[in-house]
Parts: structure tokens; sequence; C-alpha cells
């Protein structure tokens, strides 16, 4: 059976745009994008800073200052997100080295319990989103 045409056309525009981005790509900015990948803290996907202002100053601050604010904040990210990661990977490291203090029924039984506890995390986070379905009114078709 053959793909109809709409869907040809689709697979070869988009196969075209994905050849012409790549002609037309920079070597510089594909390195740089691959650098930006490699320092990532956990395989994570790097994402682009975005600023956010702190608490409570939104309403006082002036559009120079919030400029200001984000480059600070931008500044800083990086230093953050790699402690963030080593205090994952030391906590990591921790938490491996008590379950070894464990006998292999105690190892059982606190990854039954931790099983539950998602379980049950998940089934409280499928009624908030079930709630909240319930809540907003469906659309309807009147205009």
């Amino acid at each position: 059976m053959s793909q109809p045409i709409f869907t040809r056309a689709l697979t070869l525009t988009c196969a075209a745009l994905l050849a012409v981005s790549l002609a037309f790509s920079d070597p510089a900015v594909v390195a740089q994008e691959a650098d930006a990948k490699a320092k990532t803290p956990a395989g994570r996907k790097a994402k682009k800073f975005r600023g956010r202002l702190p608490a409570y100053y939104g309403s006082v601050v002036e559009r120079d200052q919030r400029k200001a604010i984000y480059k600070v904040q931008e500044e800083y990210a990086g230093k953050i997100a790699e402690l963030k990661a080593q205090l994952q990977a030391v906590t990591k490291e921790r938490d491996e080295k008590i379950a070894t203090l464990l006998t292999p029924e105690q190892l059982a039984k606190v990854n039954e319990l931790k099983a539950a506890a998602k379980a049950k995390r998940q089934a409280k986070a499928g009624k908030k989103k079930t709630a909240k379905a319930a809540s907003t009114p469906a659309p309807t078709g009147d205009k």
C-alpha cells in the first residue's frame, strides 16, 4: 500500500529542511552547543538561561536593574548547577554506603517501602490531575 501524497510531501519537505539546516549551520555554533551539552550535570539537556526575579522584587526594581539582576543570576547559574550536581553525587554516595550496612532482608523491606511511597505519590498526583480536569469547564460549541 502506497503512502498518501501529503505524507510523502511532508516527509520530503522535512528531509530537505534538515539537509539545508545542516549545510548552513556554523561549525563554531555547533561546537559551542556540544560543549554546553557536555557540561550539563547528570546528562540533562542544557537549558537556555531564563532570568527570574527573586520574590517581591518585581514591583520594586526598574528595567535596568532587572537586566542587571538577570546578568548576575546568569553569572552564578553555572556555579550553582555544578554545586547541585556535586551535592547529588555525595548524597548518592552516602545513601549507597548506608545501604551496605543493612541486611538483605532489611534492604528488601526498605525497597518495598520506597516502592509503596512512590505508588502513593503517583496516585496522589493522578488524583490532582483528574480533580483539576474535572474543575475545568469543558469547552462548548456555542459562540
